[in-house]
């Protein structure tokens, strides 16, 4: 059997990819009067970031004072589910997957006052933006 032969039957074996293996859950977002509750705890254990973490990047990001409690965030002004959906997404692409490969298996290091993010998938290393 020659080089060729091997490749079709190893690519004909092989398994179709059906999609990213990486799904973390939404964010449960609800109005109580005047303010917005974004339930972070299942989201932010499912990523391996601290509440504060993300909570911090909402806050700044939708331009809302905010405080902790527990794993909610209580943001002051009235949030639409789909406008918090969009950040929590936009912090996965940045704080979250891989710049190299892609891979969600990264852990987010502070050194001083400034971010990194190590892939536990490929090794990369980088400086990635504070959060204001």
């Amino acid at each position: 059997m020659d080089y060729d032969e091997m490749l079709k039957r190893v690519n004909d074996a092989r398994k179709p990819n059906t999609g990213s293996r990486f799904e973390p859950p939404e964010v449960e977002t609800y109005q109580s009067g005047q303010k917005t509750i974004v339930e972070l705890d299942k989201f932010a254990a499912y990523v391996n970031r601290p509440v504060g973490h993300i909570s911090k990047y909402l806050m700044h990001e939708l331009t809302a004072n905010g405080q902790i409690d527990g794993g909610k965030l209580i943001l002051g002004g009235r949030f639409s589910k789909k406008s918090v959906q969009e950040k929590i997404n936009q912090y996965t692409k940045e704080y979250i997957i891989c710049r190299e490969c892609g891979s969600p298996d990264t852990h987010l290091i502070k050194e001083d006052r400034n971010y990194k993010i190590k892939c536990m998938g490929c090794g990369a290393e980088y400086p990635v933006g504070r959060i204001k």
